[in-house]
């Protein structure tokens, strides 16, 4: 993928804390309660920025006075800070690859500032945007903070990773329109309150985070073409939002239209076969090219416009994190409202033939949005050239012990989609050469 910069939530991401921020607000509390303000007035003090800014208001109070308080309690919880596990590796790692590194916080920049010297990190980090540094309706959870980092490195969001540990850091990120990454196990330096929100990946620390981000930046693209040239471009123009061009492969499969030279004006690694060899033959080469060129995770895509982009993300999601071998976007399991009963009805009995050679069951065995991790992939051998191989990737996955996990998607049905991929009679032709294939 073209992730061009990480930018990292500070406290329960990278550092933590023996005191948590519950106690920081009985502090706070207390501290404004022995100045006079009625307890009336001070609600559950949840966001305790946004409260002390409404309590000035309501008071009168200087705010800078109030706001001074909640300074002085998070710099001597800081004093106390450590890094976690991990973190350090990270850093290195990044910035071996080139990739920029920003920071922003909802604490203040005196409190960041010294996380970071104590901890010895603050060199890593190109641009840093504390809650001091935008207004406060620009606070996470809106992309304020993450917009400012933005555009201070100049990178688009679609090449950036937001990493944080609660639910604000995720709801900002996907604002902006950034990638994201939840750590979901760092308990010291999380907030006194939760926020539910669904990640494009997850990590339980941030010890792990750099083997995924490592699969991340090792993905390729398989996107199988015979004559697209109507919905090729739109499709590539799609994909380059988030993979670098040399790592998205479109194998044109003998095309007699101008999908080869839309593909190339693209600046994507085509490979070209010289007579049509069908879907198999396609994803064959494609998947055994990414093989050696070292991919980590191989994604595969129909050029035909039929996915969403969000969609290969969560397809991806399982297989990058760790959980899963290989990956089936399932448009079963999603949103059939646009799929035609005739194609249902078609998959279901496919699937079911399927099933019996897998011995495994998948709802949307015929699915062209995959993702397979290295080993599986190299343990796939494809001998059915025709649409047959899509119950042939379902039926070796199962035979090498791939860790098979089926992920919701929604397809994109036109008047143009509906005429490619299978219908009964392209059924018939799969059913009876799974059969014979086994046969022999």
């Amino acid at each position: 993928m073209d992730i061009r910069l990480v930018i990292f939530d500070l406290d329960g991401t990278l550092v933590g804390a023996p005191k948590p921020f519950s106690e920081i607000k009985e502090e706070l509390r207390k501290r404004l309660v022995d100045m006079g303000i009625r307890e009336s007035l001070l609600g559950d003090l949840t966001p305790m920025y946004e409260s002390l800014i409404r309590i000035s208001k309501e008071t009168g109070i200087d705010f800078e006075r109030l706001h001074s308080i909640q300074v002085e309690l998070e710099t001597e919880r800081m004093e106390e800070s450590f890094l976690f596990d991990g973190v350090v590796e990270v850093l290195e790692y990044l910035r071996e690859r080139g990739i920029k590194i920003g920071l922003v916080t909802r604490s203040s920049r005196k409190a960041a500032l010294l996380a970071l010297e104590r901890n010895g990190i603050g060199e890593y980090f190109d641009a840093i945007v504390a809650r001091e540094d935008v207004p406060p309706e620009e606070l996470k959870p809106e992309p304020g903070q993450i917009e400012k980092i933005l555009g201070e490195l100049g990178v688009p969001p679609e090449k950036a990773l937001v990493v944080g540990d609660h639910g604000y850091d995720i709801i900002a990120a996907r604002k902006a329109g950034a990638l994201n990454v939840l750590i979901t196990s760092h308990d010291s330096g999380r907030m006194s309150f939760s926020v539910d929100a669904r990640a494009d990946f997850e990590v339980p620390t941030i010890k792990e985070l750099k083997p995924l981000v490592e699969r991340l930046l090792s993905t390729y693209v398989v996107v199988p073409a015979y004559n697209e040239e109507k919905t090729l471009g739109s499709v590539l123009e799609d994909l380059l939002r988030y993979f670098r061009r040399e790592e998205i492969v479109v194998v044109n499969d003998g095309s007699r239209d101008k999908t080869r030279e839309i593909a190339g004006s693209y600046g994507v690694h085509v490979l070209n076969h010289l007579v049509n060899r069908g879907l198999g033959g396609a994803l064959g080469t494609g998947l055994a090219y990414s093989v050696r060129k070292g991919a980590e995770l191989i994604l595969t895509f129909d050029a035909d416009g039929q996915h969403l982009i969000s969609d290969a993300l969560r397809v991806m999601k399982p297989v990058a994190e760790g959980r899963a071998d290989f990956a089936v976007g399932s448009r079963l399991k999603g949103d059939v409202s646009q799929m035609p009963f005739v194609k249902r009805f078609g998959n279901f009995v496919l699937d079911t033939i399927t099933a019996v050679f897998a011995k495994r069951y998948v709802s949307d065995s015929q699915s062209g949005l995959r993702c397979f991790n290295r080993r599986c992939a190299s343990k796939i051998r494809i001998t059915c050239d025709r649409y047959a191989v899509s119950s042939e990737i379902i039926i070796e996955a199962a035979k090498n012990n791939c860790r098979i996990v089926e992920v919701p998607i929604k397809a994109v049905y036109t008047e143009y989609s509906m005429r490619k991929g299978t219908n009964v009679l392209e059924g018939v032709k799969i059913a009876l050469s799974l059969l014979f294939d086994k046969l022999r």
